[in-house]
Order: C-alpha cells, then structure tokens, then sequence
C-alpha cells in the first residue's frame, strides 16, 4: 500500500486548545443567562459558566463539548418547568450565533 500521500495525524489534548466565542455568541449567552438569572429550574454552576462565557472568556473545546449539552438539558427543563419564552428564544440564538457567527480556536498562541 503507497503511503507517500499518508499523513501522520498528530493528537491533540482538548484541554490546550481554547475556544474564542464572538461577540453575537457572547451576547447570546448573556440573553439566556438574563432569561434564567432567577430560576430555581437552572443549575447555579451552569448558570456561572453563562456568566463567564458572556463576558467573553475563553473555553477549551473538552468544556465546551461536555458544558453544551448540559446547558440545553438545564435550558429546556427550565423552559418546560416555566414557559419561559425569553430562555427558548436565548437557545435559539445561541444556536443560530454559533452556527453563522461562530468562535475562533486559539492552541499555543496561535489562531486556527
């Protein structure tokens, strides 16, 4: 089997490359942290982490990875125990922000 063309594939700790949300994204999560500030439905430490995150610190893509879901099942079992209009439109927007607007990746001080 040729392997001129092969690639070695080098790998990566999750943890060493950071996560650079842009400002739309940041905006988003600081709608939906505004949204759920108050509820006894929304997990503190999550809520800590939108907090965060709004203000524009960055995340490595482990936490990012392992935190997103987690904050869409705490998001929609605030919206189901609320009705709370304000936190399901924040998600969408945070979906649809980080689709079209996206982060930037920084590993070592270099941007990717």
């Amino acid at each position: 089997m040729p392997t001129s063309h092969a690639r070695k594939s080098a790998e990566l700790d999750p943890k060493s490359i950071e996560i650079h949300f842009s400002t739309e994204v940041q905006r988003a999560f600081g709608d939906l942290e505004a949204a759920v500030h108050f509820s006894k439905h929304f997990d503190g430490g999550l809520q800590t982490v939108l907090q965060r995150w709004a203000t524009g610190a960055a995340a490595n893509i482990h936490d990012v990875l392992v935190i997103l879901p987690l904050l869409a099942e705490e998001t929609f079992g605030h919206i189901r125990a609320t009705g709370d209009e304000r936190a399901e439109d924040a998600w969408r927007e945070i979906c649809s922000q980080i689709s079209e607007k996206g982060f930037r990746t920084v590993r070592r001080g270099r941007q990717r």
